[in-house]
């Protein structure tokens, strides 16, 4: 499971770097660019945390958390896409498919840790 959100961790992270890169030259709304940009942020969060764990164990519970933050993340964006594609008619696939990503990061990152705290 570490091996599979480590590789998540890195497609994630550039995931939200070519989020961040998108709202340059982007004519949307502040909302809009404001959310991406903190959904690209969070990702490259997350990755660097990964990475981290990977190399040296971080606190099990700093984990944990961070971990239980990531899914609860994903699946609020998961539901937010999923309204914007039933209330707009337009579907976001991006949203979709970068939650899905952040919450088996997630969940692989939790199911994957050692069983002693």
């Amino acid at each position: 499971m570490k091996v599979i959100s480590i590789l998540l961790a890195f497609l994630n992270s550039l995931m939200g770097v070519l989020l961040i890169l998108s709202c340059i030259s982007a004519s949307e709304t502040l909302g809009w660019i404001t959310t991406k940009t903190g959904a690209g942020i969070l990702a490259i969060y997350f990755g660097i945390l990964t990475f981290k764990d990977a190399v040296q164990p971080l606190s099990q519970k700093r984990m944990v958390l961070n971990s239980l933050l990531i899914v609860i993340v994903s699946v609020s964006a998961l539901v937010c896409g999923i309204h914007w594609s039933i209330a707009s008619g337009d579907m976001k696939n991006t949203i979709l498919l970068f939650s899905s990503s952040l919450f088996v990061q997630g969940l692989t990152s939790i199911l994957g840790m050692e069983s002693t705290m």
